[in-house]
C-alpha cells in the first residue's frame, strides 16, 4: 500500500520525495566513472556521510520485505547476491 501524505507537510518540514531513472546513464561510463570517483573521495575524506545500510542475504528476502512494509526501517535495505563460483 502506498502511504498517503500531504505535499505541504513535506515543504514545511524541508523533506522531499524523489525518483530517478538511471537508465539514461547506461552509455555514459566515463562520465559516471568521474562522478563515482568524486563521491568516493568525499566519503573517504568525511565530507559525505553515508546513511544506514541494512543488508539481507537472498534467503532472507521475506525478512527484508517485512522491514520495508513495517515503515520502521531507516536508511537503505540491500539484498546481497552471491557471485558465480562463491
Amino acid at each position: 500500500r502506498i502511504p498517503r501524505f500531504d505535499p505541504m507537510d513535506l515543504v514545511l518540514s524541508s523533506k522531499s520525495v524523489a525518483g530517478f531513472n538511471l537508465s539514461f546513464f547506461a552509455d555514459e561510463t566515463r562520465m559516471v566513472g568521474r562522478y563515482f570517483e568524486q563521491i568516493l573521495a568525499w566519503v573517504e575524506d568525511g565530507s559525505l556521510a553515508l546513511s544506514n545500510v541494512t543488508t539481507f542475504p537472498m534467503d532472507e528476502l521475506p525478512r527484508a520485505h517485512d522491514a520495508i512494509q513495517s515503515g520502521q526501517s531507516i536508511g537503505k535495505l540491500v539484498c546481497l547476491t552471491r557471485h558465480a563460483g562463491d
